[in-house]
C-alpha cells in the first residue's frame, strides 16, 4: 500500500493521484484551490491528502502557480513598544492561517534608505506582497516597490511608490485631540504635552491634534516636552514640566512615557489628578490597573493588523480596492487620572 511507502520516502502527488483514483492534474488543481473539479471528487482527493500527509513542494508550486506564497515585513529591530510588535504579531498570524510564508527584516534607525534596502532584499526573494510596519518617517522620496509587488503599510499613507498602496491605521491626530478636548473640559486653562521622537509619524500625528484642540479652544499651545516612548523618558519630561511651573494637565504620546510622568508627579509631592491630570495612549494592559489608573486612548492593535492582512490577501487574489485608506476606531477610555469620577472603562 501506498500508505506503508510514505513510511520511506516523501508521499508525492502521483500517490495521492493513485490512491484517489483520478488524475495528477485533477490533484494540482484540488491542491491550488482551482475551480472545475467536482465536489465529491474534491472531497476524495482531500481525504487521501489528509490521510498520507501529503505536502505540497512549495518550490514546484511555485512553478505550475507563478506564485510564492511569501510575504516579506520590514518591522523596526530591537523595540518592544507595545503598538509595533501588537501589529507584528497579528500579521504573522494572519498570514499563517492563509498559508503564507512570511520573511521578515527587522531595520536599525536609518530612515528611507535602510527600509528601501529591506524592501530591495525582500523583493530579490521573490515576495509577492511587502508590509511596511515601520513606524519611522521615511523622509525624502517614497520607498520604490517593485512591479508586481503588493504592499500595507500601517498608518504611514504615500510611504511608497507603489499607485494603490494599502494603508490601514487609526485617526491618531484625532485621537489626541480628543484626549486634549477631555482634559480642557475638566476645567484647566492649558494642557501640557509630552511628545514621542520626533521622526515618528505617530508622534507628529499626536502632536498635531494636541495642538489642534488647543488653538480651536482659543488657548495658546505651550511648547511641548520630548520623551523617547519610555518610562525613563516620561519621568524626566514630566519633571521637566514640573520645573518649568503651572503644568495642571498634561496629554502624553504613549502610556509607557505617562506611566513615568506619573511616577515624577508623585516624586515632587503631587497628586495624580487632583495636582495634575494625566492622560496616555495605547492602553497598555497595565494602564487600567495602576494605583492611579490611567486614562488613555486604546486602539485595537489586533483589529488592525487582522483587517490590513485581510485587504492585503484580496488584493493578492486581484481583488482591486476602491477605498485605499481605511481608518479604524479609537476609543478615548476615562479613568481616575484625569478626572476625580471617571467613566466606567
Amino acid at each position: 500500500m501506498v500508505e506503508k511507502a510514505a513510511r520511506a520516502r516523501r508521499v508525492s502527488m502521483v500517490d495521492v493521484a493513485r490512491e484517489a483514483g483520478v488524475s495528477q492534474k485533477t490533484v494540482s488543481r484540488v491542491v491550488n484551490d482551482e475551480p472545475y473539479v467536482a465536489v465529491d471528487v474534491r472531497e476524495r482527493v482531500l481525504a487521501v491528502i489528509e490521510r498520507l500527509g501529503f505536502r505540497p513542494n512549495a518550490a514546484a508550486r511555485a512553478l505550475v502557480t507563478r506564485r510564492s506564497h511569501r510575504i516579506g515585513v520590514v518591522a523596526m529591530g530591537g523595540t518592544t513598544l507595545h503598538g509595533p510588535t501588537s501589529v507584528l504579531a497579528g500579521v504573522e498570524a494572519a498570514a499563517r492561517r492563509a498559508g503564507y510564508t512570511l520573511s521578515v527584516i527587522r531595520t536599525e534607525p536609518g530612515g528611507r534608505d535602510e527600509i528601501q534596502a529591506a524592501v530591495d532584499a525582500l523583493a530579490g526573494q521573490g515576495v509577492e506582497a511587502v508590509v511596511i510596519s515601520e513606524p519611522v518617517d521615511v523622509g525624502g522620496a517614497p520607498i520604490d516597490i517593485p512591479e508586481g509587488v503588493e504592499v500595507l503599510t500601517f498608518g504611514m499613507g504615500n510611504a511608497t511608490s507603489h499607485p494603490r498602496e494599502l494603508v490601514v491605521g487609526a485617526d491618531e491626530s484625532g485621537c489626541a485631540r480628543d484626549a486634549t478636548d477631555h482634559l480642557l473640559a475638566q476645567g484647566h486653562a492649558v494642557v501640557d504635552h509630552i511628545a514621542g521622537p520626533s521622526d515618528w509619524l505617530s508622534s507628529r500625528s499626536r502632536t498635531a491634534g494636541w495642538r489642534r484642540a488647543l488653538v480651536d479652544g482659543g488657548v495658546a499651545p505651550p511648547e511641548p516636552v520630548a520623551g523617547d516612548w519610555t518610562p525613563a523618558g516620561g519621568f524626566s519630561a514630566m519633571s521637566a514640566l514640573i520645573d518649568r511651573g503651572g503644568c495642571t494637565a498634561v496629554f502624553v504620546a504613549n502610556d509607557q512615557m505617562a506611566i513615568g510622568a506619573m511616577s515624577a508627579i508623585q516624586r515632587a509631592g503631587l497628586r495624580v489628578p487632583e495636582d495634575v491630570a494625566v492622560v496616555g495612549f495605547d492602553d497598555i494592559d497595565v494602564a487600567a490597573y495602576l494605583a492611579v489608573p490611567l486614562t488613555t486612548v486604546r486602539q485595537d492593535f489586533a483589529e488592525t493588523s487582522r483587517v490590513g492582512m485581510h485587504r492585503l490577501l484580496r488584493a493578492l487574489d486581484g481583488h482591486v480596492h476602491d477605498d485605499l485608506h481605511r481608518t479604524l476606531p479609537a476609543q478615548l477610555v476615562i479613568r481616575a487620572s484625569s478626572t476625580a469620577s471617571p467613566a466606567a472603562g
